[in-house]
């Protein structure tokens, strides 16, 4: 077991950088170990896919699950013609299928991340609309089919591009919250009360708090603190941002209500950052070191 000497998170077997601060590792092969086998393979691989544990027990397991799904469907076919029209078969039908999907798309799909996320999102989104429409109304499937696709864009699609594509996928993911901000609005009825005035505002205010963070990592190297701080001073100046344009909105002549101290600890915490990243600065020119 073996630790980075930088930020003193656990490697992994076999590791020769750390998988946080990008710190080189230099220790023996007894001390870090031999590389093991990733949680979800490179998919990066050509050819047909062959699942490398399709074995007898797992296609034992397969035909139990098709088993069980055929013999709970067969079951209510047979109860829907035995109470007649005071009994609709089609919903438990659907979410009995749909929920054997789930087990059968980890025994079929390709083990990766991306290809995981991508099905259990696909089925989830066709279920929570057969349960939403099962009294013939659309209702609140909407709201909640628009938040699996907002995640499906910023967490699982930047991971099927290549890694120097990211970039525009994380553009599109940024534009597709704003897009949802003003959809939910608008399936509200409201039209686009809140969204425009309220949301797209503390949106934007906390974007812009997020990229000088974004460029800190980027061009920099922040410690663990450096990073936890700045997340919470994203977060600070969202609510702090929330609280202004809401009472600009109702023409309320005060600037801050309740958000007073969140600003104070906004306030406290960018001079605590400030400081840090001066005084490192300063150290390191005295100590000959390059930031």
């Amino acid at each position: 077991m073996a630790y980075c000497v930088r930020c003193g998170v656990k490697l992994e077997s076999g590791a020769t950088v750390c998988p946080l601060c990008s710190m080189e590792v230099h220790a023996p092969a007894e001390v870090i170990g031999q590389p093991g086998i990733p949680l979800f393979p490179n998919d990066n691989t050509d050819g047909p896919f062959e699942h490398p544990k399709l074995d007898k027990n797992r296609k034992g397991v397969i035909e139990l699950v098709i088993a069980f799904m055929a013999i709970a469907v067969i079951t209510l076919v047979i109860t829907a013609f035995a109470l007649g029209a005071s009994f609709s078969p089609w919903l438990p039908i659907g979410c009995v299928v749909l929920g054997g999907s789930y087990l059968l798309v980890g025994l079929f799909v390709k083990p990766t991340y991306q290809h995981l996320a991508t099905w259990f999102v696909a089925i989830t989104i066709v279920l929570l609309f057969i349960i939403d429409i099962s009294d013939r109304t659309l209702g609140w499937s909407g709201y909640a089919n628009l938040s699996i696709v907002l995640f499906w864009l910023t967490a699982v699609a930047p991971w099927t591009v290549h890694k120097r594509n990211r970039i525009q996928v994380y553009v599109l993911a940024t534009v597709a919250v704003a897009g949802y901000l003003l959809a939910i609005d608008a399936l509200s009825g409201n039209a686009l009360s809140w969204s425009v005035t309220i949301a797209l505002p503390t949106y934007g205010t906390a974007l812009v708090a997020s990229s000088f963070l974004v460029l800190r990592i980027r061009f920099g190297k922040p410690t663990i603190t450096d990073i936890v701080m700045s997340l919470i001073l994203v977060v600070c100046w969202g609510v702090v941002a929330a609280d202004f344009f809401h009472l600009r909105t109702i023409a309320s002549p005060r600037l801050l209500s309740w958000s007073s101290s969140v600003f104070i600890v906004a306030v406290c915490i960018m001079i605590f950052l400030t400081l840090n990243l001066t005084l490192r600065r300063v150290r390191n020119y005295f100590n000959n070191r390059v930031v």
